[in-house]
C-alpha cells in the first residue's frame, strides 16, 4: 500500500534488488533482509533501507499466496 507513495525510481530499484535477493537466497530472502535490518553494525540509513525491502518482500509474499489461493 505504501508503495504508491514511493518515487518511480525507488520502486524500480527495489523491485530489481528484491528479484536479486530471491534469486540468490530463495525462500530465505526475507530472513536475510530482516537480519540486515537489525544489524547494529550498519548505519541507521542502511538499516532503514533493508527494513523497507524486508517489508516489501513480506507484502509480495502475501500477494503471491493470495494469488495462488484464488487460482
Amino acid at each position: 500500500m505504501f508503495g504508491l507513495f514511493d518515487p518511480p525510481y525507488r520502486r524500480v530499484k527495489d523491485d530489481r534488488e528484491l528479484r536479486y535477493f530471491y534469486m540468490k537466497y530463495g525462500p530465505d530472502a526475507i530472513t536475510i533482509l530482516d537480519e540486515r535490518a537489525n544489524d547494529i553494525g550498519l548505519t541507521v540509513r542502511d538499516r532503514r533501507h533493508w527494513r523497507r525491502l524486508a517489508r516489501k518482500a513480506r507484502q509480495r509474499q502475501g500477494d503471491r499466496i493470495s494469488q495462488l489461493k484464488s487460482s
